[in-house]
């Protein structure tokens, strides 16, 4: 059975979550799985469980692609533990492709890349396939099985290599994705039912493509499938459009729509996404709880919430237009000249926000911003150096693998590093990185004594005279590291006087 809960409150939703576990307990040593979207969401919602059950033990957290995979495996033992289909895993069989298959390079569009792109820029090149393919497996099945059977749907002209290099993948990837047979297994075999699990719950996802949502509902045929769902209307809003659309329609520059209309301007504007997951999510045969809190306060935010909840336009329809408080500062907009002075204003407001308000606790704040990795220096560099007293909890979430593993980012690195003119600070950087550091047995002393041994020998940058040479520059040999390899280390067959100590004539 398939119950989605909706609410325009997450801690709503919380509460709803909370009670379906309080009684639905799973058994002695079994987890409670909830599927969430992000581990920010994971992070919050073990918080939130702990509180109104006392203890939140036992709770698997999951992501849709990665537990679906595994759903799949605990019923079709055939299936690989790891999907091939992830994009980790796809980015190595890919390079591994742009680099020795010998049919890609024929392909017009990929030759002239391939003709140019160093090993950096192959391997860059196999990561954003890899995410291209991924998505096509999510939102074009269609495509890729067509592709699997040497046809060609008239896509344009990348899909000839595209469909090329997809039959030349792996053979576990290239072969046809489990779904199918999971669904024959569950709806025919007794024993395949048995090995799901009792209950499932998917929490505060915004947005599901439609194979995982497919996936789902299937899956409620057997067991219970609970879907929290945070909805910021609780009228139906599948047919508003944007002003915009509606004024292209009006000059005949769009076909119109029957019966669209606004609603509400801002979700219109910025909910089309969510609107395409809600109308997915209508068309199912869900059993609908819904718990909407419409906001109290009189706010310039509590009004946009209240208005959005409803599907009310301000100034249309006889809806008068709300009046704004001057001391109202519910809703802020500021403007800043980069990252780091926008973190520095965040900052300022938050030991603002906590001064005014005593019960608002760190826990309770949630900072979002677009590409985080960007923002991350600038977040280390103003919450991790504040003074003790202005000092303010924090946690970074959803950092990639990348910025989170250290040797994942010494790999990068070397992947990064110059091949062609191999300057010393750019070595020495790569030997700052603790796992080369370790291979090495490098220490911050070793570090130092072998900074100031290429200063001493005078080394610069570039193997020796021929690899400047290949460069398109003099062949000369001075400041390379042949060069300064071949000289005595200072220190050792040389007077323990500095060598730039040493008395010039002119």
């Amino acid at each position: 059975m398939l119950l989605l809960y909706q609410s325009n409150r997450i801690e709503v939703l919380a509460d709803a979550l909370a009670e379906a576990m309080r009684a639905q307990p799973a058994a002695a040593l079994v987890p409670e799985t909830v599927v969430v979207q992000s581990s920010a969401m994971a992070r919050w919602l073990s918080f939130a469980l702990a509180e109104r059950l006392g203890v939140a033990a036992n709770v698997d957290f999951r992501f849709p692609a990665s537990y679906i995979w595994s759903l799949f495996g605990s019923v079709l033992p055939e299936v690989a533990p790891q999907s091939p289909f992830e994009p980790e895993v796809l980015r190595w069989t890919f390079l591994r492709l742009l680099e020795d298959d010998e049919d890609l390079p024929r392909q017009p569009r990929l030759a002239h890349y391939l003709r140019e792109a160093d090993a950096r820029q192959r391997y860059e090149l196999a990561c954003r396939l890899a995410e291209v393919y991924d998505r096509y497996l999510v939102y074009r099945p269609d495509w890729i099985a067509a592709w699997s059977e040497e046809r060609l749907l008239g896509l344009g002209p990348d899909e000839a290599w595209q469909a090329l290099l997809w039959r030349r993948a792996a053979p576990e990837a290239a072969a046809p994705h489990p779904r199918e047979q999971f669904y024959a297994a569950i709806d025919s075999d007794p024993a395949a039912r048995a090995r799901l699990p009792r209950t499932l719950h998917l929490f505060a996802i915004t947005a599901l493509p439609p194979m995982y949502l497919d996936v789902f509902a299937r899956l409620a045929a057997h067991v219970d499938v609970h879907l929290y769902a945070l909805n910021p209307c609780r009228e139906y809003w599948g047919d508003i459009v944007r002003r915009r659309v509606l004024a292209r329609q009006a000059a005949g520059e769009a076909a119109p729509a029957p019966y669209a209309e606004v609603g509400n301007s801002l979700l219109a504007s910025l909910g089309l996404h969510g609107c395409s997951f809600f109308d997915a999510l209508a068309e199912l045969q869900a059993h609908q709880i819904e718990r909407y809190v419409a906001p109290q306060s009189d706010t310039l935010l509590a009004t946009l919430q209240r208005d959005i909840l409803e599907l009310r336009e301000r100034g249309e329809a006889g809806v008068p237009r709300a009046r704004v408080e001057p001391q109202d500062d519910s809703l802020q907009v500021h403007v800043c000249h980069g990252p780091l002075r926008e973190v520095e204003v965040l900052h300022d407001r938050l030991l603002d926000a906590f001064e005014r308000d005593p019960t608002l606790q760190p826990g309770e704040v949630l900072v979002l911003v677009p590409q985080l990795e960007r923002y991350a220096p600038a977040i280390e560099a103003v919450f991790a150096t504040a003074p003790e007293h202005l000092r303010i909890p924090y946690s970074i979430a959803d950092r990639g693998l990348v910025r989170e593993s250290a040797v994942v980012r010494a790999f990068a690195a070397l992947l990064d590093a110059p091949q062609g003119r191999m300057e010393t600070e750019s070595v020495l950087a790569l030997l700052e990185h603790a796992p080369i550091a370790a291979r090495y047995g490098i220490d911050a002393d070793a570090l130092a004594q072998l900074r100031a041994w290429l200063r001493e020998t005078g080394v610069r940058w570039g193997y020796d005279e021929s690899a400047r040479a290949a460069l398109g520059l003099p062949a000369t040999r001075e400041h390379t590291w042949r060069a300064g390899l071949d000289r005595p280390l200072p220190g050792n067959a040389t007077p323990a006087k500095s060598l730039n100590d040493t008395p010039a004539r002119g």
